[in-house]
């Protein structure tokens, strides 16, 4: 079957029909928006979570894979992995989860893998990057997962809130966070490291274990043999060519969608609204991943599309009380940043 690549169809509002069997549901499409019904509806606080769900998919795995994708609201989602024993999705919605393509549905099995991987399991909010790529030699999908603290949850973080992550493989048949072996230390394994990240067709971690300080950036490649991931320092070269986790420049932006590497009052507007809900981000006015993960995390709570941008539907949720330094000059009914006072 090959490697199947994920996709998003936003313009599709699923809408459950009936028969809920286990962890199945099953599902027929509308064209509507996902965020319609919300436009008059007070934003839900930061505590708020939608209600999951799962889906009867079509018969071909990968367009029923992008349905329950929309359907969970998904932050993050990989490409569909191939194995001998069935086909495998893993999407943060907003916790990780994983399913499986079984009698021509996605099924979820998660409380069947769970326990074979190293993630968090504190409670805390959770930034989810997963990243899909060929790692084993299985020449299946793995998935390389990150993860970061929440922005109003960081203090409460163990680790000092770094970062962190594992590498996810279906070798041999059975999901789990593969091995590591760092280059500082006595060849113990370990299943996590910090801030993991797949970039420039290598993968790079930050290890702070042996050394007892930040030991710098490794470079970890497959040893099959031994089944593990064995670091090595990475090069001056290979640390320079990664892309930098920050923005390296932020544009004036007073226009609708706000997105990440944005500045200017409208975001300060936006953090300011947030943080009034019970986020704790720093009203600077900058639109930076704790902003973007922030935006993500509301609007999951509120049933808007995930996209970390701030569109006009999202706007519209945010600000449904009013109260914007502004006026609406166009008359639609809704004061956008490009019709605040002084612009």
């Amino acid at each position: 079957m090959g490697n199947m690549k994920r996709g998003r169809v936003w313009a599709m509002c699923l809408v459950i029909n009936v028969a809920v069997t286990g962890c199945t549901v099953n599902v027929g499409s509308t064209e509507s928006s996902p965020s319609e019904s919300n436009d008059a509806a007070q934003p839900a606080s930061t505590l708020a979570e939608p209600v999951a769900t799962t889906v009867q998919a079509e018969v071909d795995p990968e367009a029923g894979w992008r349905q329950l994708v929309d359907v969970e609201n998904a932050y993050s989602a990989g490409e569909l992995s191939v194995l001998p024993d069935g086909v495998f999705g893993l999407m943060a919605a907003p916790d990780l989860r994983m399913f499986q393509f079984l009698n021509e549905s996605w099924q979820e099995i998660t409380d069947r893998v769970i326990a074979n991987f190293d993630i968090p399991r504190t409670g805390l909010d959770y930034d989810i990057r997963i990243q899909s790529v060929l790692i084993t030699n299985d020449d299946a999908v793995d998935y390389v997962v990150n993860y970061t603290p929440a922005p109003w949850h960081v203090l409460d973080a163990p680790n000092q809130g770094r970062d962190w992550g594992t590498v996810l493989s279906g070798q041999d048949g059975s999901w789990r966070s593969v091995a590591f072996v760092d280059p500082y230390g006595d060849g113990n394994e370990y299943t996590s490291v910090e801030t993991i990240r797949y970039e420039n067709g290598a993968l790079f971690g930050n290890y702070y274990g042996s050394c007892g300080r930040p030991c710098g950036l490794l470079v970890y490649s497959w040893v099959g043999g031994a089944e593990r991931l064995e670091g090595l320092e990475a090069t001056k070269r290979q640390s320079n060519a990664l892309p930098k986790p920050w923005c390296a420049a932020f544009s004036y932006n007073e226009t609708l969608p706000l997105k990440r590497c944005d500045e200017g009052f409208p975001v300060q507007v936006v953090q300011d609204a947030l943080n009034g809900l019970g986020y704790e981000l720093e009203a600077d006015g900058y639109f930076g991943d704790g902003t973007r993960f922030a935006v993500q995390h509301f609007q999951r709570a509120n049933f808007v599309r995930a996209s970390g941008k701030v569109d006009e539907p999202t706007w519209r949720v945010l600000f449904a009380a009013g109260g914007l330094p502004g006026n609406d000059l166009n008359g639609d009914g809704l004061v956008t940043p490009n019709e605040f006072s002084g612009d």
